[in-house]
This record gives C-alpha cells, structure tokens and sequence, in this order.
C-alpha cells in the first residue's frame, strides 16, 4: 500500500512520499474526485502501520530497550497530520510528537497543529503556536510576514523549504485565526514572492502554496 520514490520499487516504500500521494489522494476525494478502489484505504493502513513502529522504537527509548529512535522527528508529523486527516489517531506518538515539539522544524510544527486543530487539542495547539510565533519576522514596510527558518544546516531537506513552510503555516492560520493581521501578512508576502511571476520553484510548491492560499 505504499509508493516509493522510483516505478516499480513499491517494495521500498518511502513514508514520505507515501503520506505526500495519500494526502493528494485525500484532497482529490475531498473533491469527489473518484479514486481506483481501495487505494487510499491501502495507503492509509501503510502509513497506519509505519506510524505504530516509529511509536514503538521512540518508546523503546523511554524504556532503553533496542532498537532505539530518541525523538519523534518530522516525517512523524507529516504522518500524523495525513492520517489525523483520515480518523487515526494514535494516542502515543501524539503524546511523544507533544513532547518533542521544540525539536522539530517549523514546517513539521504547523503540521502537526493542523493535526492538534482537527483534533480539538487546544492546550497543544496553543504551545505549537507560540513556539511557530517566534519565526515570524514582520516587514512594517511592505505590509508583509514570513517566517524566518533556523536553515543553516537543513536548507536542502523538504522541511527546509520557506516557500512550503510559510504555506503549510498560513493553512494553520487559516484555520485557527483567518481574519487576522498575520495572516493578510502572510498571503501578501507568499504572493509577492512568486519566483516567476505566475508560479513559484517548483510544480511542488506551486500547488503546496496555492492549496496554503484557498
């Protein structure tokens, strides 16, 4: 049930780009798109299955028993935003993505306060948003705001993208404070900004920021 990152290596199933293909998939049905029979749920179980290992290996570490992973990291969060979007909920990693919340690139922040926000977890989403409130740099000026990622050593990564990350954080905004300033900031800035005056980088971001913008 999950895709890889080249043809014909499903069996090397990427959970990134598994949650990036079931999270269209959930876009396309949301749109009552019809999709080929049982290949979201199939995706779903996939990343079911790979959110309750990654759990397992960071309790692990609580408990110091082998195999170890210290911290629930960002892939963890794209995970749990795609599969909170599909009814999962698992309680663990929730509490473990929580704890480890300071530890996670910005990107990965606003992702898993989409999750916090379905979810109804107020108190968590609080914390997550203050946490993002400290990367916003606004521009008086222009009447603009971004946010200004720690990209030293990470740049490179899909979590390094400012594009994406200011999109997935306007989606956030959107959902949880839509009529405020920031947000009128932030739409102004990512419309600006626009690489090549009708799109932005990359066909990926291109879409990632109109769907931030809808």
């Amino acid at each position: 049930g999950g895709w890889g990152w080249f043809s014909g290596y499903g069996e090397l199933a990427s959970a990134h780009t598994t949650a990036l293909v079931v999270h269209g998939l959930q876009v396309a049905r949301g749109n009552d798109l019809k999709l080929p029979e049982g290949m979201l749920e199939r995706g779903v179980a996939w990343l079911t299955s790979y959110q309750a290992g990654q759990a397992q290996l960071v309790e692990n570490g609580v408990n110091q028993v082998k195999p170890v992973k210290t911290s629930a990291d960002d892939i963890d969060s794209l995970v749990f935003m795609v599969l909170t979007d599909a009814g999962v909920r698992h309680g663990k990693m929730l509490g473990y993505l929580d704890r480890d919340r300071t530890h996670l690139s910005v990107y990965a922040k606003a992702m898993f306060g989409l999750a916090l926000e379905r979810l109804g977890e107020k108190e968590k989403l609080a914390a997550v948003l203050e946490n993002i409130g400290q990367y916003v740099v606004r521009d008086d000026e222009n009447q603009t705001a971004y946010l200004k990622l720690p990209n030293e050593n990470y740049w490179w990564s899909w979590y390094g993208s400012e594009l994406e990350t200011d999109a997935f954080y306007l989606k956030l905004l959107a959902r949880t404070d839509p009529k405020s300033e920031l947000a009128r900031r932030l739409v102004k800035y990512v419309l600006n900004n626009r690489r090549h005056g009708t799109y932005w980088n990359s066909t990926r971001d291109t879409a990632i920021v109109i769907a931030g913008n809808i």
